[in-house]
């Protein structure tokens, strides 16, 4: 059928929404909303050249504007930028489990902008994980209870799960895991959720190309 890989262990914390395949995280250090274009802060020196991109590419690092190519505020300009998941925000709670496209970024203070409608928020701390999606596409995917799971459950679904809305409740006293085959999967947007909500869920994760 295909190449199998493990990705390894995947844990939702304290019933966080969590992909169980991304890129490299970057945690967020501050998130704004101005008039429908959200703002998302890694720090400087963190915004990774691959990934984080608008439809125009990575700006010269010797500018720390945004729009340098003319794609003003609203507009994503010619094409489509790369897109990113967004996931365990604190504040910006409505940010979890939303796969974004980049309208531009900032090297310099290692800022992006997403259309993201929302009344304004000024600029607040947060610390939520960010990964741009994987360009690889997957034959299927084996999600399974990790051992240490004990009686806590672990939903699996797409960017709209949760405890009532799952495509399967994961336990080692009853489904011990769930397999998902097509073409061309898009892990990243697979979810899971633990029922822990002051501890960690666990799944193993294998993909086959």
């Amino acid at each position: 059928m295909g190449m199998p890989r493990t990705i390894g262990t995947v844990s939702s914390v304290n019933n966080a929404l969590v992909p169980v395949f991304t890129g490299p995280v970057t945690a967020a250090v501050t998130f704004s909303i101005t008039n429908n274009i959200a703002t998302i802060v890694l720090g400087a020196g963190n915004l990774p050249t691959v990934g984080y991109n608008g439809p125009n590419g990575y700006p010269p690092s010797t500018n720390s504007k945004f729009d340098i190519y003319g794609a003003g505020a609203g507009s994503a300009g010619a094409g489509f930028g790369q897109q990113v998941t967004l996931w365990n925000f604190g504040t910006a709670t409505y940010f979890n489990g939303c796969t974004v496209t980049v309208l531009d970024n900032d090297p310099i203070t290692g800022a992006f902008r997403f259309r993201f409608t929302h009344a304004n928020v000024a600029s607040t701390a947060d610390t939520g994980n960010t990964a741009p999606i994987p360009v690889q596409r997957y034959r299927a995917v084996r999600i399974e209870c990790a051992q240490n799971l004990g009686t806590d459950l672990v939903y699996v679904g797409d960017l709209n799960l949760s405890t009532t809305r799952y495509v399967a409740a994961l336990s080692l006293a009853g489904q011990l895991s769930v397999e998902i085959t097509g073409d061309n999967i898009p892990v990243d947007r697979i979810f899971i959720k633990g029922s822990n909500g002051a501890g960690t869920d666990s799944v193993v994760v294998s993909v086959i190309y």
